[in-house]
């Protein structure tokens, strides 16, 4: 068999995930740096459909990495207003809501800081086909093939790394999307973003969205809805047809727009998240059933991704089979598992009383968690190899990337 290139590390995907596995790599273990190839199907900057939400765990994870968010065209939300039928609640994450970024505009921008780390991006490169190995993981691409000794999945809900591991799919979410210009919700600022929560009782296990944004230079709003299908997955027909309905009810015409749609795969308590060689991070591993929010735990992902494999080179078992536990019990894991069983009380609540209570009557316990339990899991750290990790034996340096 020809093998084009040889590396110890093959992250698959070079969003937000990948390149914070790699940026946490470079920072924990500088010498796997130049064994270490992220392989991206497109090319950056790239279109990606997402809301673009960052919130205030974004801001840690990357100060914690030495970079400055204010790099990267941004618009703020500067209150979040979380409304069943027109009322409920407003909140802060601190002195703003979020950041909303393009994800074209972020994941260049993070892109440009994994090269600057001296790791190699392998653009428009697709994966076909993956192979277990007794020494490592075969890649087979659409420009060449490349062998690995550990391989990160971080190329997204329909990954092809995702396929190589046991059980279902879980729960997939599904969200459509559109951009507008800059018209606010009404009653709202143009500094505000909406989280409506009306369609619950109409099946609808999530809400609609409207944010400001920044895009190509103007201000725009992005407006969707989300429907996390994690409580009996019952069949509520097409998302567009409430979106329609959210934008007439603001003064909108969807036919102006694209509308714009993808699935999203969710976060399960327990689920297996590695087998031999592979670690999934980022959307592959569960984005957040309660918000759909997924920027934050990319990078949170990635942190812990660049961990175990630190580990893996340090004893060399490669197992990973200790993963999946380290991620369910790291303070993102925790708040992962506190936002899957908040999304099926809520969610699971189809009357319109109990929505009544919890977004009208009970506002200061939900700030509270949401402010707390939900949000507000990264931590500043000083970056050191964790004290478990050994000497790493030796690498194997890239060849012909």
């Amino acid at each position: 068999m020809d093998v084009d290139a040889e590396v110890d590390v093959a992250i698959v995907g070079a969003g937000p995930a990948g390149a914070s596995t790699a940026l946490h790599l470079a920072r924990f273990a500088p010498a796997l740096a130049g064994s270490t190839l992220l392989i991206e199907r497109s090319a950056h900057p790239r279109s990606k459909l997402c809301g673009g939400g960052l919130v205030n765990d974004v801001d840690v994870v990357l100060r914690n990495l030495g970079l400055d968010l204010s790099k990267v065209p941004h618009a703020d939300a500067s209150w979040a207003n979380l409304h069943y039928q027109g009322r409920g609640l407003r909140m802060q994450l601190g002195d703003i809501a979020f950041h909303v970024v393009r994800r074209a505009d972020l994941d260049a921008w993070l892109a440009s800081h994994v090269r600057d780390c001296g790791i190699q991006i392998r653009e428009n490169t697709l994966v076909t086909n993956i192979e277990t190995r007794a020494d490592g993981i075969i890649l087979r691409t659409n420009t060449g093939t490349i062998r690995a000794r550990a391989v990160v999945g971080a190329d997204g809900s329909k990954g092809m790394v995702r396929r190589m591991l046991p059980g279902g799919r879980g729960s997939v979410a599904r969200l459509v999307e559109v951009v507008t210009p800059p018209r606010p919700p009404k009653g709202l600022t143009t500094e505000d973003a909406l989280f409506e929560f009306r369609n619950i009782p109409e099946g609808i296990q999530g809400y609609s969205w409207s944010f400001p944004m920044w895009t190509d230079g103007k201000p725009m709003r992005n407006w969707g809805v989300y429907d996390s299908r994690l409580v009996g997955a019952p069949e509520t027909g097409s998302l567009v047809a409430y979106l329609k309905e959210e934008l007439a009810r603001h003064g909108l015409d969807i036919a102006d727009y694209k509308v714009e749609g993808h699935p999203l795969r969710l976060f399960t308590p327990g689920a297996t998240l590695s087998t031999e060689r592979i670690v999934l991070a980022g959307d592959s591993a569960g984005a957040d059933p309660l918000l759909g929010e997924g920027i934050s735990l990319a990078l949170g992902y990635g942190e812990l991704a660049a961990q175990a494999i630190v580990d893996a080179f340090s004893s060399g078992d490669f197992s990973f089979a200790d993963y999946s536990q380290s991620v369910h019990r790291s303070p993102m894991g925790r708040s992962l598992r506190r936002r899957h069983l908040a999304a099926r009380m809520v969610y699971g609540l189809r009357s319109s009383l109990p929505q009544q209570l919890i977004w009208w009557r009970i506002k200061p316990l939900l700030r509270t968690f949401i402010r707390r339990g939900v949000f507000s899991w990264a931590t500043p750290t000083t970056h050191k190899i964790n004290a478990r990790a050994r000497p790493m034996g030796p690498l194997h340096p890239a060849r012909s990337l």
